[in-house]
Order: C-alpha cells, then sequence, then structure tokens
C-alpha cells in the first residue's frame, strides 16, 4: 500500500498515522518515539505482510508486464492508492479533500521528529497536493518518471504508468475485494 491507504487505515489515530505514514523512510531502530508513533510503525509492516501475501494484491501484480519485474508489487501499491482516491466516499464519510489536509495538517506538526527522508519528501507532498492528486490515474506519468530517476539500474518505471488503463477495471475489482479484506484485518490489530 501507499501513503494514501496507510493514512487511511491508520484510522485517524493521530500518532499511529505519523508512524504508519513514515515508516518506509525510518532507516534503524525506532528508539525515541512514543509508544503511538512504534505501534503505527509496526502497523506499517503488518499492512505491507498482509498486502504481500493477499491473493487480490497478488492478482494485480500478475496482471502486470513482467518487464517490470520485483517493481510490480510497487507499481500496484501505487495504483491502489488511485483506487482509494477514485472510490473515496465508498470508504470514509469524510471528503478525500478534508482527509488529505487533515493528514497534512498532522505530518508537518510532527515535523521536527520525522526521519531526514520523509523531511525531505513532506513538503513536495503538501505542495504537490500528492495524496488527493492520486485520484487522477494520470498522475503516474509524473510519479514514474520521478521514480526511474532515483532507483537504479533502471529506467523501466518511467513506462510504468501506462499498466493502469491496460488492466482498470480488473485492477479496481482486485482493490474492491482486496479492501473488503484489509480493513477488518487492520481494524481487529488496533482493537487488540
Amino acid at each position: 500500500m501507499n501513503y494514501l491507504a496507510h493514512a487511511y487505515l491508520s484510522f485517524d489515530t493521530g500518532d499511529i498515522l505519523v508512524g504508519n505514514f513514515m515508516a518506509d523512510t525510518l532507516k534503524g531502530r525506532p528508539d525515541g518515539y512514543n509508544e503511538q508513533i512504534r505501534k503505527g510503525l509496526a502497523l506499517h509492516h503488518k499492512i505491507d505482510d498482509f498486502t504481500d501475501n493477499n491473493e487480490h494484491f497478488r492478482k494485480s501484480t500478475d496482471r502486470i508486464d513482467k518487464k517490470f519485474g520485483l517493481y510490480s508489487g510497487v507499481i500496484i501499491d501505487m495504483f491502489y492508492d488511485h483506487f482509494l482516491a477514485a472510490n473515496w466516499s465508498r470508504y470514509h464519510d469524510e471528503p478525500l479533500s478534508q482527509f488529505v489536509a487533515g493528514v497534512y495538517k498532522t505530518m508537518l506538526a510532527s515535523y521536527p521528529i520525522l526521519p531526514i527522508r520523509m523531511k525531505r519528501m513532506l513538503p513536495f507532498m503538501v505542495m504537490g497536493n500528492w495524496l488527493e492528486y492520486y485520484k487522477n490515474p494520470h498522475c503516474y506519468r509524473h510519479f514514474f518518471k520521478g521514480l526511474s530517476l532515483r532507483v537504479r539500474h533502471t529506467t523501466v518505471l518511467k513506462d510504468a504508468s501506462d499498466e493502469i488503463f491496460i488492466h482498470y477495471k480488473e485492477f479496481e475489482k482486485d482493490f474492491s475485494n482486496f479492501m473488503d479484506e484489509i480493513i477488518p484485518y487492520v481494524k481487529n490489530l488496533q482493537e487488540n
């Protein structure tokens, strides 16, 4: 799952959101963070493990052109944020723009304690309104082009944006089935 999905699956819980949102940018041990942020970091990894082993997510990755190899999971993570944004009212009562503004506010309030990589990225994310921009499936041309410049030994990712249009309806169905499984999974984790 990508940023919007991790924010959504934090279920509006402050520091858990901070930990869940920043987990991929944290290198090393989470020492020094409060218990709620550490819970968010752990939640992020549990969500990633669930995702990687989910049959619907694997169906989506299998639809991706084989030339993308190990990056198929990254591509689907990003595409699933599109389907969440595009179908937002099905999953949340608050309008997407308000939810996203709340996420940005929470993350900016935590800016001093964020990992360096998140500190570098967050201003660009907020200024470009990435979380809401995911609603537009054409946004991935920009994202994958930028990602291909940062990933060593590959420029193939710049072509990944076309994949969403080749299998759009199938991805959307996979995503819906996936969400039907991950939402109760995460709610159960947070209750225990």
